[in-house]
C-alpha cells in the first residue's frame, strides 16, 4: 500500500510553510519585520499622526536608542494596555491602536501585478500545489504566517490561473456581497493563513469576537470594497499580546486545523520563514514536527547570526541559504 493511501483522513502529504521572506522574494517592496522597523518613526506616514508622535516621544525617552522602538515592542505595549487614568487617555490609546493596525496593513498591502519573471516562477509553483476536490484527497497545503495577498493577487492577475483554480482558506469565508454569484472551482490552492489576511474584514456592526459568521472577504474591485476599504482588516499583529485577537472561532479553528495537518503531513518545507526566537509559541508549535522537516530556505549571508542560529537549531543539512524565488526556479 502506498504512503499516500496510509495518510490520516483529510490530511495533506506535503506542507509548505511560508514566511515574510517568501513574499519579499517575489515582490521586493513587500516589507519584512526588519523593513518595518526601519520606518519607525520618521517613515510613518503623516496620515497616522498619533502613532508617529508617540514613537518620537518614546525615542526621546529612550535617549535615542532605536532598539527599544521595534514594531513588536510597540505593538505589545499599545495593544496590551488595559488600564487608563481617565477617559482622555482611553480615547488616546484607542487612536494609537487604530493607527498602529492601519499603519501595519498599509505598509504590507501590495496588490499590484508581479514582474513577468517573478510571476512565471510563482505560477509554476502554484500549479504544482493545485488540489483536485473530485479526487477525494488533497496533496499540498500552503501554511502562511503572512497577512499579504500575494498568492491571491497572483491568481487574480493570471487569466489561466483565475479561470482554473480558486483559493480554499480551510474555513468558509463568504464575500461581503452575500448575493454575489460565487463559482465553486474543482481545483483549489489550499491556503491557511494563521495570522489573518488583508482581504478579510469583520462584517459591519459585529462585536470584537471574530466568529466565522462575522467575517467576510473583500478584494479590490469588489462591489463592497469602497464600503470596507477604510476599515481595519483582520490580522494578528506582531505582538506578544495576542489574546484579544484569538477570541471567537476564526483563529481557533485555523490553528487547530494547521496543527492536525502538521501532525499528519509526510513532508514539511519552509520558504522564507526564519523561526523567529521572539515567538516562542510558534517555535513550539512547529518544532515538535521537526522529524518531517525536509528543507528550510532562508535568505541570509553566510556569517549572519540568524543563519548560524538556525543551523544550530535545525542542523546544517536542513538549512539552505537562498532566495525563495531563486530556490523554486531550480526545483
Amino acid at each position: 500500500m502506498s504512503d499516500f493511501c496510509q495518510m490520516a483522513p483529510g490530511a495533506y502529504r506535503r506542507i509548505y510553510v511560508l514566511g515574510s521572506g517568501f513574499s519579499k522574494s517575489f515582490m521586493p517592496q513587500m516589507p519584512t519585520l526588519r523593513d518595518i522597523n526601519a520606518l519607525i518613526p520618521e517613515g510613518i506616514p503623516d496620515e497616522f499622526p498619533h502613532i508617529k508622535e508617540y514613537c518620537r516621544k518614546l525615542l526621546e525617552l529612550c535617549n535615542g536608542q532605536r532598539e527599544y522602538l521595534g514594531i513588536e515592542t510597540l505593538a505589545t505595549s499599545i495593544l496590551s494596555t488595559r488600564i487608563f487614568p481617565g477617559e482622555r487617555e482611553r480615547l488616546y490609546h484607542a487612536s494609537l491602536r487604530f493607527e498602529l493596525l492601519r499603519f501595519i496593513a498599509s505598509v504590507i498591502r501590495h496588490d499590484e501585478a508581479l514582474e513577468a519573471a517573478a510571476a512565471a516562477v510563482l505560477r509554476r509553483f502554484l500549479m504544482s500545489c493545485v488540489n483536485c476536490a473530485s479526487s477525494g484527497s488533497r496533496d499540498t497545503l500552503l501554511l502562511s504566517f503572512n497577512y499579504d495577498t500575494l498568492v491571491e493577487s497572483a491568481i487574480q492577475n493570471d487569466p489561466e490561473l483565475r479561470k482554473r483554480v480558486s483559493v480554499d482558506y480551510g474555513v468558509r469565508i463568504d464575500p461581503a456581497d452575500r448575493s454575489a454569484v460565487r463559482t465553486c472551482e474543482e481545483k483549489t490552492i489550499d491556503l491557511i493563513k494563521l495570522h489573518g489576511s488583508l482581504n478579510w474584514f469583520p462584517l459591519k456592526g459585529v462585536s470584537d469576537e471574530l466568529d466565522l459568521r462575522n467575517v467576510c472577504q473583500v478584494d479590490p474591485g469588489d462591489r463592497s470594497f469602497p464600503i470596507y476599504c477604510e476599515d481595519t482588516p483582520i490580522y494578528i499583529p506582531m505582538a506578544h499580546a495576542k489574546e484579544s485577537f484569538l477570541r471567537g472561532s476564526l483563529f481557533n479553528l485555523l490553528w487547530s486545523k494547521a496543527d492536525y495537518y502538521l501532525k499528519n503531513a509526510q513532508e514539511i518545507y519552509f520558504l522564507g520563514y526564519g523561526f523567529p526566537k521572539t515567538d516562542v509559541n510558534n517555535l513550539e508549535f512547529l518544532l515538535k514536527h521537526r522529524n518531517r522537516f525536509k528543507k528550510v530556505v532562508v535568505f541570509e549571508q553566510k556569517d549572519n547570526p540568524d543563519l548560524i542560529r538556525l543551523q544550530k537549531l535545525l542542523g546544517m543539512d536542513l538549512i539552505e541559504s537562498a532566495d525563495a524565488k531563486s530556490f523554486l526556479a531550480t526545483v
